[in-house]
């Protein structure tokens, strides 16, 4: 079942034209375009997937696994496999691994090596992000290499931005 089918089942439990402002609705509906861009190049998206279960001390809300052309999503407030309503961090965890994939499609192959979508990716987190919330970007990824942690902090950059129509050209334009 594609992200579509799995929204149109769950349309219910998200957001309902009825109950949420046009502001709402439209954000959700350009997050559900960003899905749509991202399995138009192949890349499964998984929504709640076991693997966001098997942790104890759940602090996971994604990733994005080239190899595996796959990209997932762990809802905050889920407790299975069952979609929720989407929380800003869901929003933002899917516009943070989107951009992954944007990272792996800069050298025309996905495969997991990403590589810069900006020719600036420190000067775009420091205007995005600031000094501060870099610092614990860079703390909590300190396990990586420079390189990775170079494209965490423009992912994060980027999610943050919160442009889902920006990031699907970035789709069209580098992995289509």
């Amino acid at each position: 079942m594609n992200f579509l089918q799995k929204t149109i089942a769950g349309i219910a439990v998200a957001v309902t034209a009825a109950a949420a402002p046009v502001e709402a609705s439209t954000y959700y509906n350009d997050h559900v375009r960003l899905v749509q861009a991202v399995e138009e190049v192949g890349v499964d998206f998984q929504l709640n997937p076991f693997e966001c279960f098997q942790f104890q001390n759940r602090n996971i809300y994604g990733w994005y696994y080239g190899a595996g052309q796959t990209l997932v999503v762990c809802q905050q407030n889920a407790k299975n496999s069952q979609e929720v309503a989407w929380t800003e961090e869901d929003f933002d965890t899917l516009r943070h691994e989107a951009h992954h994939l944007v990272q792996d499609c800069m050298d025309g192959l996905l495969q997991g090596r990403l590589e810069s979508v900006y020719q600036e990716p420190v000067v775009l987190a420091k205007d995005v992000l600031g000094y501060d919330m870099i610092m614990r970007i860079l703390r909590g990824y300190s396990d990586l290499d420079e390189h990775r942690q170079l494209m965490e902090l423009e992912a994060f950059a980027v999610a943050r931005m919160s442009d889902p129509d920006e990031q699907i050209e970035d789709i069209q334009r580098y992995c289509m």
